[in-house]
């Protein structure tokens, strides 16, 4: 049978999907199971049960091969991509030890910046005292340090530490493999130079050992292994089928956007909302105000500067507003509301910080301003949407800082981009052209651009965007919006934090937050 098919498995926050695509992009089969939200035992703390990422992952694989019947036989290869920092530790068996600890989760380890401040001596002391800022934001977010202060059981009985992807590499193949774009969050993990770091004294300060990670990591469109005989009776995927590296799912999400430049941003209106740019030079911000991790196209860097509770508000203000009515049909009813609000929602202004951000905005507050008798339910979403794209105008500041670019072109993803109306606000809160791409599943289609290469498909990422990458729409920022917007940028949003500041930290002797840094 010829292997004239591609596929990705996707595992998001929200959902799992595993999709088949045709060489042209054309979606020949998805299924997507809706999963459950992390639980928290403590304030701040989100978990998922071991068990359910890989359960997922074989119910939507056993979903799409019964609806292809035969033809899940035609297809080539299957790239991986999942969300990223999220840590499951696993014994010597192969078994897990505890349950996920996930990218939501706000525990630290202060007691790792305790022991560096009054007990390491020598070579550590020294680098301790060289980069003490960057040392300390390392040191005190460390899972592998919480689970040494905090679970010495499980620190001292975990053979591996694995990533969703590495997870869903080792089910479907048995290797201890995973992609270099999956090496985000605090890990020993040089992204300069794409491999684990060598310096022990890195291991022991993030309280991990080389062996506990991955045993290899692989680029863009490399073999990972292949599906073995147990995975394929509990996936249904086919025996053999080879499994190829992809990356996060943000970065794939910008392949599949096909941004190739720094002056080609891509924002993704998801839970976490980010704005994102691909370089070929690594840059990175010592002060993390903005991240860099491998790129899911070969030789590149990915920079991203991100909101935790981005389009998460979206869903706030629907629990709030939206009463008895279905979220789908409330959302499209309030969009068409708010695109009749002018610009500025008529003097009501959001700062969307509802959790802060430790880096820019430490001790932000969530605030809602401006508002008088005539402000309605359709203000406060504009302004929403409006905020979190100021945001992320203000952290692609700190990234342009470090490119020297400019942005010329935005491409729009994420539940946010089917709304026209943020999609116009965007356009206008960055001067610059915002495109809309037919697909809704850019992670997944970007996702199965590597195992389009592998299986040569493609010649390259850009020949696969070729194929793949079709538009929807694109809007032009209008200019008197652009003046209404980008004054209340400069004189309202940049001034918002320092401003507050004394105000935000009298309201934190009250504060209940589940995101409090401990």
């Amino acid at each position: 049978m010829e292997k004239d098919y591609i596929m990705s498995i996707d595992v998001g926050t929200q959902s799992v999907r595993a999709m088949v695509f045709t060489n042209d992009g054309e979606n020949v089969a998805t299924e997507r199971i809706l999963t459950e939200p992390h639980y928290s035992l403590q304030p701040g703390w989100a978990e998922l049960p071991a068990p359910s990422v890989w359960e997922n992952v074989c119910t939507v694989c056993n979903a799409l091969c019964k609806s292809m019947g035969d033809d899940i036989n035609r297809v080539a290869a299957c790239s991986i991509t999942a969300n990223r920092d999220n840590i499951i530790p696993l014994d010597e068996n192969g078994e897990y030890i505890r349950d996920w600890i996930t990218w939501v989760d706000q525990r630290r380890a202060p007691e790792a910046v305790f022991e560096a401040k009054h007990k390491w001596g020598g070579t550590k002391k020294l680098a301790y005292l060289f980069e003490r800022g960057v040392m300390e934001f390392i040191l005190a977010r460390s899972k592998f340090n919480w689970f040494k202060y905090h679970e010495p059981e499980t620190w001292n009985s975990t053979a591996k530490y694995l990533t969703m992807g590495g997870l869903i590499t080792y089910k479907l193949t048995g290797e201890f493999a995973d992609s270099l774009g999956m090496q985000s969050g605090v890990i020993p993990f040089d992204t300069k130079k794409l491999e684990y770091y060598k310096l022990d004294l890195i291991y022991q300060a993030m309280g991990v050992r080389r062996d506990q990670l991955a045993d290899n990591l692989y680029p863009p469109g490399e073999k990972m292994g292949e599906v073995t005989k147990k995975a394929a009776l509990e996936s249904g995927l086919p025996e053999g089928l080879p499994i190829i590296s992809a990356g996060g799912d943000k970065q794939c999400e910008v392949l599949g956007s096909g941004a190739f430049s720094e002056d080609t941003a891509v924002i993704s209106y998801g839970t976490l909302a980010t704005i994102s740019v691909t370089s070929k030079k690594y840059v990175a911000d010592k002060k993390f105000s903005f991240y860099t991790f491998p790129s899911s196209i070969r030789n590149m860097y990915y920079e991203e500067f991100l909101i935790d509770r981005g389009y998460w508000l979206v869903t706030w203000f629907c629990n709030q507003y939206a009463a008895e009515a279905d979220f789908p049909e409330f959302l499209q009813n309030i969009n068409e509301k708010a695109a009749k609000i002018p610009p500025g929602s008529d003097g009501l202004f959001i700062f969307p910080f509802w959790a802060p951000h430790y880096v820019v905005y430490p001790e932000a507050k969530g605030c809602i301003m401006g508002f008088t008798d005539t402000h309605l339910p359709e203000h406060i979403y504009r302004a929403i949407l409006e905020s979190i794209a100021y945001s992320l105008k203000m952290g692609y500041g700190k990234i342009r800082k470090k490119t020297k670019k400019d942005i010329r072109e935005l491409i729009i993803v994420g539940g946010g981009s089917q709304s026209d109306v943020a999609m116009q606000l965007t356009a206008d809160i960055f001067n610059v052209p915002a495109t809309r791409l037919k697909t809704k599943e850019v992670c997944g289609q970007g996702a199965a651009i590597p195992a389009g290469i592998y299986a040569s498909f493609y010649e390259d990422e850009k020949d696969g965007v070729e194929h793949m990458l079709k538009v929807d729409k694109v809007f032009e920022p209008i200019p008197q919006n652009v003046k209404v917007y980008e004054d209340i940028y400069k004189n309202v949003y940049l001034k918002m934090y320092e401003t507050n500041l004394e105000i935000f930290r009298k309201l934190e002797k009250y504060s209940k937050s589940e995101t409090k840094d401990e």
